[in-house]
């Protein structure tokens, strides 16, 4: 096959297979280990072109003799956010034809492999929309963590701090959470409101309550975010759209339990979970290479 390059990047991270003409594959990043995301919107064009560069010279120069490279990113649902990703990553890959699509897109074709049914992505922030089998619909907008992503691990985050400082955490979950002396403040205001990575490190205090998933405190937060977002899904979908869900993301695998159990209280089925999408991705663009050619 031609060789191939698919990255799925999220805010926070990415990962990313490389499928040589001999049929080889390679999946990054490597057990332990992390690759870091971008969002048009407002990341860090430049830092994140180094650190794949760098990741892949180490890991996988092969990569950069990619053919074609398949990018499904967040915030890429809009051509002039497409441009964007298209500028930083183009010049790293020279020899490949690039094509860019949104992360919700990706997700509809790993998660759903042309059966209908709603897509969500449920990670440092979320998004929503129905997929035919055929075509991708979108009516919800993407109002992003400042405004929406209700459910994702910045609105998790956003809520936890605002419990934590304004006293509605129970006093034995501050300090499971953040110590004797609970969160600073001052930290708190530097690392949020004064770093280029809001979302994630908003992101970042959801995932402190993974180890604590039995407490009733976490339980009824991350419930409580789901059910907002299950609200806010059957204001844009129909019930025959909505009927049955495939979810992606770190906070929907973290959390899918919960997840499953608020979805069916809104009569919602939660089909499929995975932690990402790139398996079933490799898998379309495996069945398709001759067609791509």
């Amino acid at each position: 096959m031609v060789p191939t390059l698919i990255g799925e990047i999220g805010g926070s991270s990415s990962r990313w297979a490389y499928l040589a003409h001999d049929g080889g594959e390679t999946v990054l990043p490597l057990k332990g280990e992390r690759m870091p995301g971008f969002n048009p919107v407002s990341g860090d064009a430049q830092a994140f072109s180094e650190a794949i560069k760098g990741y892949f010279k180490y890991h996988c120069p092969a990569a950069f003799h990619a053919e074609r490279l398949y990018i499904y990113g967040a915030g890429c649902g809009a051509p002039d956010r497409q441009a964007r990703m298209h500028t930083v990553l183009a010049p790293l890959f020279a020899k490949a034809a690039v094509h860019v699509e949104s992360d919700l897109l990706g997700a509809a074709v790993g998660l759903c492999r042309g059966t209908p049914g709603l897509v969500l992505i449920l990670g440092t922030g979320m998004n929503a929309g129905y997929s035919d089998g055929r075509a991708l619909l979108r009516p919800m907008p993407s109002l992003g963590y400042l405004l929406g992503d209700e459910g994702s691990g910045a609105d998790i985050g956003r809520t936890l701090l605002q419990d934590a400082f304004y006293r509605r955490m129970p006093q034995d979950v501050v300090h499971l959470l953040f110590g004797p002396d609970g969160p600073s403040l001052e930290a708190v205001i530097a690392d949020i409101h004064r770093s280029a990575g809001a979302s994630r490190s908003l992101a970042a205090y959801t995932g402190l309550l993974l180890p604590h998933r039995d407490h009733p405190y976490v339980g009824a937060l991350v419930a409580s975010r789901f059910h907002a977002l299950a609200e806010l899904l059957k204001t844009f979908f129909t019930v025959e759209q909505r009927s049955e869900v495939y979810a992606t993301g770190s906070v929907a695998w973290g959390f899918k339990d919960w997840l499953s159990e608020v979805l069916l209280d809104h009569g919602m089925t939660l089909r499929s979970v995975e932690r990402d999408p790139l398996p079933g991705l490799v898998l379309h663009h495996r069945t398709n290479a001759r067609s791509e050619l």
